[in-house]
């Protein structure tokens, strides 16, 4: 069976898609929403691959309520941005001609007008596809089953990157279909249309056109999710709500005027911590860290550990201030955090863990929006600590991963 160098369970994303867009209003008030960003989650698997690069591989269950990134963090954005990309490449006017013809030929005053669906996959998208996936290149497909235009939405794609050919001649695809990640889906021919191993029927299937983008730069969670956590690790921490990274930055605070900690959006100097003990205890280099551990994070590049003070207030919100304090490592109590895992148990690189402050029992945190004077292109969102009882934000504002490096 010739195929491609594309894996789902390597290079598609390891959560469902279950987003939900508005594409337009007609005229009679009817709304066309996309089933989910197919779209985009395709052309952005894809941008990883000709990138060299694994994409974000955090499950459903990572995300907690929504079971895909909420929008606001990084990576809900830059798939929806994808998905609009999809329908802006030419072949996109496709959905909508083939909603509106019939499977079989257009005739009239018999003569043929147009092939119709069913013979337009057959007799040029197949070969289109086979071409490509002998050529090494797994490309885009537009699957529709719509047969009107308020029923658009209801169209779908998915990345084609094998086939199998039959004694017959018939062709069978194989597809990575991202709303069952993680398997391989087959669309197999038949008298009324391509029927997909994993349920649907699709009336036919075009090959989108497609130019790659460079992904984002910004990690989510660790390539090696089950590794505990120890104390002397360097650790990247991503922000589970918006996906930014755990920053030192350069600035000083305007409320105590020690050196602001923010979420950047890049990584760079100021982005990596070291994980020690508390302020009190000894080393215990290499000790896996489980929940209820007190631990400190030292800034690597300022060697200044992240601190907290019931004294002074964070710019935006008014919450309680989080910088960076101490020289060479050396502060004192307020650098102190306790590790609050997702389920109890061991700190594993994958989990979901929240940073408490012991000292005042408020949960480190991070905010959508942007912090002034932080530049549009690369915004820095606000750091903070807030006790549990704050209506101010949702508690998923609350939850930290380790990101990879």
């Amino acid at each position: 069976m010739p195929t491609v160098a594309f894996a789902p369970r390597r290079d598609g994303f390891a959560f469902a898609n279950r987003f939900v867009d508005e594409l337009l209003r007609l005229p009679s008030g009817q709304r066309v929403t996309t089933a989910g960003r197919c779209g985009g989650m395709a052309y952005l698997a894809l941008d990883y691959f000709h990138a060299h690069r694994p994409p974000p591989r955090a499950p459903a269950s990572f995300w907690a309520r929504t079971r895909v990134p909420p929008d606001g963090h990084w990576l809900a954005d830059a798939i929806r941005a994808r998905l609009f990309d999809s329908f802006r490449v030419r072949s996109a006017q496709t959905f909508v001609t083939w909603s509106l013809l019939p499977d079989a030929p257009v005739e009239a005053f018999g003569r043929e007008l147009r092939k119709g669906v069913r013979r337009w996959t057959a007799e040029d998208e197949v070969p289109r596809v086979v071409a490509a996936v002998d050529a090494g290149i797994p490309v885009p497909l537009g699957l529709v089953v719509a047969r009107s235009l308020p029923d658009i939405g209801r169209n779908h794609q998915v990345v084609a990157y094998g086939y199998e050919r039959a004694a017959d001649g018939t062709v069978r695809l194989v597809v990575h279909d991202n709303n069952t990640p993680d398997r391989a889906v087959t669309l197999t021919p038949g008298p009324d249309g391509w029927q997909a191993s994993n349920g649907p029927l699709w009336r036919g299937f075009f090959v989108q056109d497609y130019t790659p983008e460079p992904p984002p730069p910004l990690p989510l969670a660790s390539a090696e999710p089950d590794r505990p956590v120890r104390l002397g690790d360097e650790l990247v921490l991503g922000h589970v709500w918006t996906g930014r990274v755990l920053h030192a930055s350069s600035r000083r605070t305007p409320a105590s005027g020690q050196q602001q900690v923010d979420a950047a959006s890049v990584l760079g100097d100021g982005a990596r911590w070291l994980l020690t003990a508390r302020h009190t205890g000894a080393p215990d280099v290499g000790r896996a860290v489980t929940t209820g551990d007190v631990v400190r994070l030292r800034d690597v590049a300022g060697r200044r550990n992240l601190h907290s003070h019931a004294t002074h207030r964070s710019p935006v919100s008014g919450e309680q201030e989080v910088t960076a304090f101490g020289e060479a490592g050396v502060g004192d109590a307020n650098d102190d955090w306790r590790v609050e895992v997702e389920g109890g148990g061991p700190w594993l690189a994958g989990s979901r863990v929240r940073l408490v402050h012991a000292r005042t029992g408020a949960a480190l945190r991070s905010h959508r929006g942007r912090l002034p004077g932080s530049a549009p292109e690369h915004p820095l969102g606000e750091v903070s600590a807030d006790a549990a009882s704050s209506p101010t934000l949702p508690r998923d504002a609350d939850w930290w991963t380790v990101a990879a490096p």
